[in-house]
């Protein structure tokens, strides 16, 4: 295995976590998985880039962490759209590189957490020209009018139309099939945001896979020890998310 950073701008690079085994054949690529972290568009979770890469990373998925632009890198102004443009260009290279880094370019999938989930959930419902084999979202900011940031002045730049980013108005028949999953104690991102998401969904007859929990806060990660900063952190019945997506997975590689 060996971990690549690819520059796509000033304030944004994605990490290729490779498989490069000499037992791996070309005429046998693997699924490859882009991963949003969370953290509330200021910062790039840990917690949800390397421990996820790794998890997937085991079972057979070329893994790329995206790190897009955000108010920690010294910008002040709206790069919401922008990001946009940096999850195109980890797709760009994914297909001017599969040969080489032994990716299909028609099994990727792109995961998202938090405000990683809005990133993720906002590109996939924007007709890109390059679009995920499926869409993976962890207690995903869906809309700025759903309770998270609890105030716009969160950014420091203004949003003068929030509709604008609200991804489940974005929702069509071309969205691609989701798997998707919340704990109803989430008190940062309160579930509303999925739930909606899946009514929008259900709508267009988008397929799709929904797991609630009762409790757990947010940020869970895994919610096991690799991913737990608090005891809190640690649940394992929400645990349960990362086998049941990995079926899921199976199932759309399948497709």
């Amino acid at each position: 295995m060996e971990i690549q950073k690819h520059v796509i701008n000033e304030t944004a690079w994605v990490e290729l976590y490779h498989q490069n085994s000499p037992a791996l054949s070309q005429d046998n690529p693997l699924p490859a998985l882009i991963i949003c972290p969370g953290g509330s568009y200021e910062h790039i979770s840990e917690r949800e880039s390397e421990p996820l890469a790794f998890a997937f990373l085991a079972q057979g998925y070329q893994v790329f962490i995206l790190n897009y632009t955000v108010m920690n890198k010294g910008t002040h102004h709206n790069f919401l759209n922008q990001n946009l443009q940096e999850v195109r260009a980890v797709f760009e290279l994914i297909n001017k590189h599969h040969r080489t880094w032994n990716i299909d370019p028609q099994k990727v999938f792109l995961l998202g957490c938090s405000a990683g989930g809005h990133l993720a959930a906002s590109y996939c419902t924007s007709h890109p020209f390059y679009q995920a084999k499926g869409l993976l979202l962890c207690y995903p900011v869906t809309s700025f009018s759903l309770g998270w940031p609890k105030e716009h002045a969160h950014f420091n730049f203004s949003l003068e139309d929030c509709s604008i980013y609200d991804s489940n108005l974005a929702i069509s028949a071309h969205t691609p099939p989701t798997f998707i999953w919340h704990t109803g104690s989430d008190l940062t991102v309160p579930i509303a945001n999925s739930l909606v998401f899946c009514e929008h969904l259900a709508k267009v007859q988008v397929p799709f896979e929904a797991h609630f929990f009762e409790k757990g806060p947010h940020g869970l990660g895994l919610a096991n020890r690799a991913t737990a900063p608090t005891e809190r952190h640690f649940v394992p019945d929400v645990q349960r998310w990362f086998p049941w997506a990995l079926n899921w997975l199976e199932r759309r590689l399948k497709k």
